[in-house]
């Protein structure tokens, strides 16, 4: 575990002893570690005897100066051992984890009869020095599960293997956490009504937190179907949402329309052309919204950093409709 006191770790490692002619000295990997985790790579174990390792905090400076060696070592009691080369081959590839709504995530892996499974045996850990692995489910018969209340702000990982057999556990996915709906985009909906938005450009609607947590960048979109120049803005915009939610980042951005139409009739006919969030016609949030961004004409595109709620961009109407630049005025704030 961390050690909130240390200024830096020192990091030792040695074959495991076998034979009383085996020389069991340490071998210093690092005396200079600012993380409670590392990784060593090149290591040969042909014998299968296995690795000890072995830790301790210092009060040293990066240089080493300092160290006070009265630190304990903290070790553990049984060998690590690498997974035998046959193993490995046969070894599933990473789950990965995606966020799903607040505090959530979707894990999902490749799968199939070659790799021995279904059923799957799912586990996960807090990302965090020293955590243990906690079985999710043991038997899975799909290659995909939603987990909830994912609240540690360090995030988590996910390992999978198949259930029969003795194999081993993948790699474990990329450690990432899984938030809620951060406070300064909240506040922006504060008179939500009902919590909800509608989604999809139809009737069904979805929470405001499961709807928004995770974006980078939430695009409030003022608009109405009467307007030529938002008629004539809409489709670029929905053609970059939607190639934001096909790529690799698809979190990356999140729409929600404020009509300005005069009637719900209205709304309704050109909400159906649209693929991303709306406010309700009926809610007082929708005239709210657009009151604190000081819409004085439509079209109008406010960008806000997903994170904090700050305003990036009062009307990115008639800019590039990019992420990175988006990501350059976010580090300015």
């Amino acid at each position: 575990p961390a050690d909130s006191k240390a200024k830096r770790y020192v990091l030792q490692y040695r074959r495991e002893i076998v034979n009383e002619s085996d020389d069991g000295a340490f071998e210093t990997l690092s005396r200079s570690l600012t993380s409670a985790q590392a990784r060593k790579r090149n290591l040969s174990d042909a014998d299968g005897t296995g690795f000890r390792f072995r830790v301790r905090s210092t009060d040293a400076d990066a240089d080493g100066d300092g160290d006070d060696e009265s630190f304990h070592w903290i070790s553990h009691p049984d060998p690590f051992h690498l997974t035998p080369t046959q193993s490995e081959a046969a070894r599933m590839g990473a789950p990965r984890a995606a966020p799903d709504g607040a505090h959530a995530a979707l894990v999902s892996w490749s799968g199939d009869a070659a790799s021995g499974g279904p059923p799957y045996e799912l586990q996960m850990r807090e990302n965090g020095a020293g955590a243990a692995w906690a079985t999710v489910a043991s038997s899975l018969s799909s290659s995909k599960v939603r987990k909830k209340n994912l609240r540690a702000a360090s995030g988590y990982q996910f390992r999978v293997r198949p259930s029969k057999g003795d194999g081993v556990f993948s790699p474990p996915s990329d450690p990432r956490p899984f938030g809620g709906l951060s406070t300064g985009v909240q506040n922006f909906f504060h008179s939500l009504s009902g919590g909800r938005l509608r989604k999809n450009g139809s009737s069904a609607s979805t929470s405001l937190e499961d709807a928004l947590a995770n974006k980078e960048f939430v695009l409030l979109y003022a608009s109405a179907h009467w307007c030529g120049p938002c008629r004539q803005f809409t489709p670029q915009l929905a053609q970059f949402y939607r190639s934001v939610r096909s790529s690799a980042t698809p979190d990356g951005a999140e729409v929600v329309f404020l009509s300005a139409d005069h009637d719900e009739g209205g709304f309704d006919s050109y909400y159906r052309e649209m693929p991303w969030l709306a406010v309700p016609f009926g809610e007082d949030a929708r005239e709210d919204i657009m009151s604190l961004i000081r819409v004085r004409g439509i079209p109008m595109l406010t960008v806000l950093d997903g994170r904090n709620g700050k305003i990036l961009d009062d009307n990115a109407v008639g800019k590039p409709l990019d992420l990175n630049r988006w990501r350059a005025l976010a580090k300015q704030k």
